[in-house]
Order: C-alpha cells, then sequence, then structure tokens
C-alpha cells in the first residue's frame, strides 16, 4: 500500500466574532496538537497585519509557543512577508526557533507585503534597506544565516546568533519560496530551496502546474533539498455533509466580502453571514470567491485534494481552514485526515472535537 498524500497545516489564527485574540492563540496551541495527532507534517503560521480578523501579525511568537506543545511537527513561517523585516533580524530570528525545536523549523519566505500599502510603509518605517529588491534581501538573509558571504559583502563575517555548534546540524532552517505565480518558482529553483505555491490566492490549477512544472525543469539541487520539493495550499472546508460544509463556508463569503471593501472586522459567524443583505453583485463576488475553496463531505473533499495533487504535481497539500467554530474547524482537519489516510496516534483527541 501506496503511502498518504503528505497534508500540511496553514494557520491564519483567526479570530471569530465574539471572541478576542488570546482565545485565538489558545486555538491555535490546541489545533498544533491536534494537527500532530491527526498525523501532519507541517504547521505554518501565516504573516498579516492591520487585520482584526487575524491574529498572527509575528509568526515568530506563535512558532515559538507552539515549539513547546508538540514535539513532531515541522513548524514553519508561511510566510516571513520579507520586504518588511531585515534579514539579519530575520536570520536570527529563525536560529533562535531552531535552537527551540531543532531540525523542525522551516522559512517561508514571500515578496508580498501581507497587508495594504500604507501598513507596509509603517511597518517599514525609515529603514531603507527594506526597499532593497527581494533578490538582494534573499541573498543577505541566506549570507547571514550560512556565514556564507559573497565576496566584497559589506557586511561579511556578521554571525546570526545563535551559533552553530561543531559538529551538530545548522540552526538555520530550510528555505521555502512562496509563489503565486512564475517569479518565485524561477528563485526558488535557482537557489535549490522548496517552493510553496498559493492557490488558495491564485485559484488557477494551471497556474500552479505551470510553476511546479518551470521549477522543476531549472531546480539545482543544493544541501538543503537535494530534490525538488513542492507544496500546494489551498483553502478547505470539510464537513459530516456538503450541506454543512456548504453552511459552515458561509463565514468566509462575508469575510471576503470585506476584505476586498478593506474593512476591519472580526471573523464573522455564519449567522451574521446569513443575515448580510448580498447586493447581486455582492453575490457574484463571493461566488467566484467561492471558487478558490474546496467545500464538502470528506468523500468530495478527498477526491479534490488528490485530482489537485495530480494535476498539479505537487509533493504535497497544506490545509488552510477558516471558519468562526473552533471545534468545526478542528473537526474539518479531522474529518481530511480519516479521508486522505493519515495515520493518527493513539492518545486522546483535544477535547471539544
Amino acid at each position: 500500500m501506496s503511502s498518504p498524500l503528505p497534508l500540511s497545516v496553514l494557520d491564519l489564527v483567526p479570530v471569530p466574532s465574539g471572541s478576542d485574540a488570546p482565545a485565538a492563540l489558545r486555538e491555535t496551541l490546541a489545533l498544533a496538537r491536534e494537527a500532530e495527532r491527526l498525523g501532519f507534517t507541517r504547521y505554518w503560521v501565516a504573516e498579516h497585519h492591520n487585520m482584526r480578523s487575524l491574529a498572527a501579525s509575528v509568526p515568530a511568537v506563535v512558532l515559538a509557543a507552539l515549539s513547546q506543545v508538540t514535539s513532531r511537527l515541522r513548524l514553519g513561517a508561511g510566510g516571513v512577508m520579507l520586504p518588511n523585516h531585515a534579514p539579519l533580524a530575520v536570520a536570527e530570528t529563525y536560529r533562535l526557533l531552531s535552537a527551540l525545536a531543532p531540525g523542525r523549523v522551516d522559512l517561508g519566505l514571500g515578496r508580498a507585503p501581507g497587508t495594504d500599502p500604507r501598513t507596509a510603509r509603517a511597518l517599514r518605517g525609515a529603514a531603507g534597506g527594506m526597499e532593497e529588491p527581494f533578490e538582494r534581501q534573499l541573498a543577505d538573509l541566506i549570507a547571514y544565516g550560512t556565514g556564507a558571504f559573497p565576496d566584497g559583502h559589506p557586511f561579511a563575517g556578521i554571525t546570526a546568533a545563535p551559533a552553530d555548534r561543531a559538529g551538530q546540524p545548522t540552526l538555520f532552517p530550510p528555505l521555502w519560496l512562496l509563489s503565486s505565480s512564475g517569479y518565485g518558482a524561477r528563485v526558488a529553483a535557482h537557489l535549490g530551496t522548496g517552493l510553496a505555491f498559493a492557490q488558495h490566492i491564485n485559484p488557477s490549477v494551471a497556474d500552479a502546474a505551470a510553476a511546479i512544472r518551470a521549477y522543476r525543469a531549472a531546480f539545482r539541487p543544493s544541501e538543503t533539498f537535494p530534490e525538488a520539493r513542492s507544496i500546494v495550499a489551498t483553502s478547505v472546508v470539510c464537513a459530516p455533509t456538503a450541506q454543512e460544509a456548504d453552511d459552515l463556508a458561509a463565514s468566509l463569503d462575508l469575510m471576503f466580502l470585506r476584505l476586498v471593501r478593506g474593512e476591519l472586522a472580526p471573523f464573522p459567524s455564519v449567522a451574521e453571514a446569513r443575515a448580510y443583505p448580498y447586493t447581486p453583485h455582492e453575490r457574484a463576488q463571493v461566488a467566484a470567491y467561492r471558487e478558490r475553496v474546496i467545500v464538502g463531505d470528506p468523500a468530495e473533499v478527498r477526491a479534490r485534494l488528490l485530482a489537485l495533487a495530480d494535476r498539479t504535481g505537487a509533493d504535497e497539500l497544506m490545509l488552510t481552514t477558516l471558519l468562526h467554530d473552533p471545534a468545526a474547524r478542528r473537526r474539518s482537519y479531522a474529518l481530511v485526515a480519516e479521508a486522505l489516510g493519515l495515520v493518527a496516534e493513539s492518545r486522546p483527541a483535544v477535547p471539544g472535537l
């Protein structure tokens, strides 16, 4: 019997209406423990700013907490939006995380700001180095993280702390380039990193497949990645019945509408979404957004996920499930894990599942 398709979790740390960030973070800790029990491979946390509906503005802080409640899961940023940060600071942050969870940390890197332009400017302040081209920032990050500086680098010799111990694996984590187009695929292939394609942002399966094909064709093996390795991230809502899954996904509809209008509000409940008076134009917008989301019962979700992996050539799928009810969110992941044949541990599930 072949091994099941590796599945991972991308957590945006939603803050449901009627709740708050502390409760959302406690739920993330519970979900990570449950994901580990269910047999998921990775647990990544995304970076977003100036959004009342999400509480993951600093993924490294969340990952540090997760490192203390898990023992097997690979933990990572999905990702660090590099233009918002000084490369040396990123190198030190993720080396330190690797010291907390040796051999379990991934560093996903993106070039989008993860927020609106005005907030991005506020994040970067007057630090002109953060306005450098992404390729330069990436090269500097790798130099600080590995100590392999190119000739003539003005900061050659600076060591990102904490330092490696002689004879032990490096604390600098494996790099994954995030992409929703062909750009990230080209950079990942050139540097010999992993590739994570955001199909939940760019719903075109053809674009994802093309990016992964180009990545594999041009891939240059590296010490960390002797072979090309690709992840496709997708949005999923799974429930015991297709009707219940559709009902739960109503929250996503209103959240998306608020997002495109620039409204700041907590993640809406199903009741709030059902009560909202959608105009015909808004309903069309929501219907288009739903094409990005795999919604259904376990059999339908399984079929669509396997088809996505087959059509894109992905080695692994990363699932993001945004629901107002934390128990329904945990149940969605559990149903998908069972449907795709992940091997769960025998210890008890998280209470309330």
